[in-house]
């Protein structure tokens, strides 16, 4: 028989769900069928699997040392898994250490014990578009592990994780969650909308005369990038932004204006540069769920 008490970062998750991190080599009918035999009980009485785990839950396996290693995919003699506590499968903790140390010009804005969040700055992907690439994810886990708020078991059942997103070359504030609790609350904050996103064009130098900026957008699906043409295209989106004078802020816009905040190349008429800042205000207090 082999116990297992769950952790923080495993509560507020459904028993199956967790089952299938905790033996990834195993099926569903099988799982299932153990629940029904009481082969895997919680808390010691019979479970379903729909459960929602808590803090300090008990699971227990009535299992042989051969059938835990065959679903563990762990040595059957001497593993973390069957000694008791939680162990996570081989991961690429270099990955992680290594985007902590290269990628440079975040700055942490705020941070409890379930949420932290960070100042991306341009240049960087907060997630990663191909297996090679180094994002702002990467760069979380990593920070966690060096601040030894998370270790390299508890990242098998659990991976800290951005809740927003900013295109590459966009800076501004990113949410994070440290934690499950966190990472479920701050995703709740984006779904129903309790946050508030901002998008603002930054004018680079200072204005000193009101102007008005006009041209068409125009969007490369191909490479998914928008440009800024003095002259009209198919398919192009025309624009006219108002700068009243004594501001550097171009446009501001809330989010899904799509269209009005993705350029960051010069204007038109070449006399100010401009690009893309997000910024997000936080309506709610930052708390654990």
């Amino acid at each position: 028989m082999k116990s297992v008490t769950i952790g923080k970062n495993q509560a507020g998750q459904r028993l199956d769900k967790f089952l299938h991190k905790y033996l990834p080599l195993a099926g569903n009918g099988f799982l299932y069928k153990m629940l029904r035999r009481k082969n895997i009980t919680l808390n010691g009485k019979r479970a379903e699997g729909k459960e929602i785990l808590a803090l300090n839950d008990e699971l227990r396996f009535f299992f042989s040392d051969e059938t835990f290693a065959k679903f563990s995919g762990l040595p059957a003699a001497g593993s973390q898994r069957n000694q008791g506590t939680i162990a996570a499968p081989a991961l690429h903790i270099q990955e992680y250490t290594n985007a902590c140390r290269s990628l440079g010009g975040i700055s942490v804005l705020y941070e409890d014990e379930d949420c932290l969040i960070v100042n991306k700055p341009a240049g960087l992907l907060t997630q990663k578009a191909l297996p090679a690439d180094i994002s702002l994810n990467e760069w979380l886990v990593g920070y966690l592990l060096r601040q030894n708020q998370i270790s390299e078991e508890e990242l098998g059942f659990f991976r800290p994780s951005v809740c927003n997103r900013l295109d590459r070359n966009t800076s501004g504030i990113v949410l994070c969650g440290k934690s499950l609790a966190g990472l479920q609350y701050l995703s709740k904050c984006v779904r129903e909308h309790s946050v508030r996103k901002f998008y603002r064009t930054i004018c680079v130098g200072a204005l000193r005369e009101p102007v008005t900026v006009s041209g068409y957008l125009v969007k490369d699906r191909d490479r998914n990038q928008v440009t800024v043409s003095g002259e009209s295209q198919s398919g192009a989106y025309p624009y006219c932004l108002p700068a009243d004078f004594g501001y550097t802020c171009l446009y501001s816009a809330g989010s899904g204006a799509y269209h009005r905040k993705k350029p960051s190349d010069s204007c038109p008429s070449g006399k100010h540069g401009a690009s893309a800042d997000r910024r997000l205000q936080i309506r709610n207090r930052i708390r654990q769920s």
